[in-house]
Parts: C-alpha cells; structure tokens; sequence
C-alpha cells in the first residue's frame, strides 16, 4: 500500500539523521532529514485531484487563480471568499514560479511536515526537569523518538493533509505554537498562533491553548487539582458544544465565522464518528493511568494530559452528532504527537522477565495502522483512499 510504504521510508530516513553515528556529521543530518520531508511531500504533488475532496471543492482553482490576478486583488478576493489570506499568500508565492499544481501540493505538503518536524526537535531540546523533584530525569539525548513521532503524525493526521488544505496548514502552525506555550514564550506563541489563524479561522480556538497550559502547568500544583481542572474542562467543553448552535450563531453575527458555517448548523452526519471516540477514550485512559510516570518523566505532561482531555471531549460532542466538534479537537489532537511517543519511555514491555527494548513501539505501531486503515481506507474519510497518481 502506497502510504505505508511512503511512511517507512520516510522514518527510515528519520532515523538515519538521528542515528548516533551522525552525530558529528550535521551535513548528512540535514540532508536525511529533507529527504524524509520530501518523500511523503512527493506523494502530495503527485496525487491525482480525486485524492482528497477539498482539493477540487478549491485547491485546485484558488492556485489558478494566482495566475489571473495581481496580488492586491488576489488577496482581497481570497478575504472576501473567506480564504485565510496566509493560505492565500502560500499559493501566490508558489505561482509566482509555477503554474503546475503538482509543485504546489508538493510545497505545502513540504511545510506541514517541516513544521511538524521542527515541532518535535523543539520538543526534546525543552528544559528536562520533573515538575516534583526539579532533577534531570532523563539520560538520553531525547525525550521522545522523532521517526516514531512523525510515523504518529502520518497515520493520524498525513491523510487529512490531502484533504482539508486550508486548515491543516493552520493545525501545522500550531503545534509549534505548542513549543512555545511550553517554553512560556507567550508571545511568539500569540504571534504563531495568529499566522494559524490567518491561515484558517478554526484556528482561534487553538488560542484556548494559552490558558489551559497556565493553568493545568502553572497553577495546579497537586494531582488532585489536576483531575478536578480536567474533569471540568471536559464537562464544560461538553456542555458547550452540545449547546453549540447560539454559540455558531455569535461567530458568525460578529464576522468571526463565515456563514459557510451555517452549514454545520444542519449537518448530522460525520464519518468515522466511532473510530475516533474510541481512539480518544483509550488515550484518555492510558494518560489518566501513566499521569503520575508522565509527570515525574516530564514536566509539561499536565498540559499535554489537558489537551487529550479536550480531544476526548470534542470526540464525544462529535459522536452525538455535531459536525463542528471535528474542526476545533484538531488542534487539540496534536498533543497525542507527544503523548503517543512518550509511552514507550514510560512503560517497556517484559517477556518472561526478559525486558523487549522495542516492544511497546511495535504495540503502538500495530495500533496506528490499525487505526489509519479503518478511518482512511475502510471509511474513507476525506476521499484520499485509493491513492491515484496524477495522468501526466
């Protein structure tokens, strides 16, 4: 299958420029690390316009339209048809030099994945201190495994890159803004956030962010309040979402929204409803139970353990029904690219008491692709399955 194989050989490449071996040779560091980028951006360019249904809805003519009209005038048409005016310079620049669509999925598959990756490398170069014991806990050089990370990002989220163009160049913006909420640069993190938003106006709701790192990391310092600021978290994103209509409604009166929106006012159906709860609930349950490891591995994990409870929360609020919930959990979901790699470091896997280095990686990647195959290819969500290769 084109897309497992694309993934392999992209982690394959992720390992060699993390292999210890290269360690004083940076060079080669960097060049394994494009060449893991470009191969499943490869895959983007290439693909025929039936792979992912936004790519007709408006991909492919909001590129040609680069070729018809000046910028100002561009741009202006991109606001007024409530096209994120980042989305929209991204495509202008790339017709600046090319009229060929192919190069363009190519380049903004290029970006989500390189910013993706950067994600992660600014992940495991944070400050490693237990949030209780304020000691170094680890004796690695990174907290998580980056080629596990990013096999995590490919079969969750690579498919819906085809797809949903506009706001996954959002959610890719933001889980670098997740690196800085960590590192409590709040205001390069405003600043990455509002490009998120610029890029898709789903992602004001990513500013959530922000507070929910200051307090579940700043302001919780027991387990007990922990859970509390959770379980609240979760029943008021419930609530909310469950009595979402008046809150669309504002949006939209106010301009925030587009009234495409309305849309989601009627919409019932959302495909891959029970796959995705049931994802959730055993993420929710394996942090609720690792919380305690979790925090004394990492001290950010609260923030992240935050972040899967309002997933969970929005996957929920999804299987009842509301098509919206989709939209905003995105930006939530990012934290299982955290929370996922960070389990092997917890737990190892025993075998008649002989311990199996790589046992829980394997565990983990039989479950993603168990996962992948059922949302992707037996539901097809997003139309990005079976991958078709552009006629040339």
């Amino acid at each position: 299958m084109i897309y497992l194989i694309t993934f392999g050989i992209s982690c394959g490449l992720f390992v060699l420029s993390e292999s210890k071996y290269l360690k004083k040779k940076k060079c080669l560091k960097v060049i394994f690390a494009v060449l893991a980028i470009t191969v499943p951006s490869l895959l983007a360019g290439l693909r025929d316009s039936s792979v992912g249904t936004d790519v007709e809805v408006y991909g492919n003519f909001w590129f040609e339209y680069t070729q018809r009209m000046k910028f100002l005038r561009y741009i202006e048409f991109a606001k007024s048809c409530s096209i994120g005016v980042v989305y929209a310079l991204l495509n202008y620049i790339v017709g600046l030099f090319t009229d060929d669509t192919k190069i363009y999925y190519f380049v903004l598959s290029f970006v989500e994945t390189g910013l993706i990756y950067i994600g992660v490398k600014m992940f495991n170069g944070l400050d490693r201190k237990s949030l209780f014991n304020n000691k170094l806990v680890l004796n690695d050089n990174n907290k998580i495994s980056l080629p596990f990370a990013m096999f995590c990002y490919y079969t969750i989220f690579y498919n819906n890159t085809l797809n949903l163009l506009r706001q996954f160049l959002a959610v890719c913006f933001v889980f670098v803004a997740y690196m800085f909420i960590m590192k409590k640069k709040y205001v390069v993190s405003v600043l990455i956030l509002m490009v998120a938003f610029l890029s898709h106006n789903s992602a004001l709701f990513s500013f959530l962010l922000i507070p929910i790192f200051i307090i579940s990391n700043e302001k919780l310092k027991s387990r007990e309040k922990v859970y509390i600021f959770n379980i609240i978290l979760f029943c008021s994103i419930s609530l909310v979402m469950i009595l979402y209509k008046p809150v669309l409604m504002l949006f939209i009166s106010k301009g925030i929204l587009s009234s495409r929106f309305l849309t989601y006012m009627e919409g019932t159906v959302v495909g891959g409803r029970m796959i995705r709860t049931v994802f959730w609930v055993i993420l929710a349950v394996l942090g609720y139970i690792a919380f305690p490891k979790m925090i004394n591995y990492q001290k950010e994990s609260k923030f992240i353990i935050s972040c899967i409870t309002t997933s969970f929360a929005f996957s929920f609020v999804m299987f009842m029904g509301n098509v919206y919930a989709i939209r905003m959990a995105f930006y939530f979901d990012l934290a299982s690219l955290i929370f996922i790699p960070m389990i092997p470091k917890i737990y190892k896997l025993d075998y008649k008491g002989i311990r199996l280095k790589y046992g829980m990686y394997v565990f983990l990647i039989i479950v993603l692709i168990a996962r992948w195959y059922l949302e992707y290819v037996r539901s097809n969500n997003g139309q990005t399955f079976p991958y078709k290769f552009i006629q040339f």
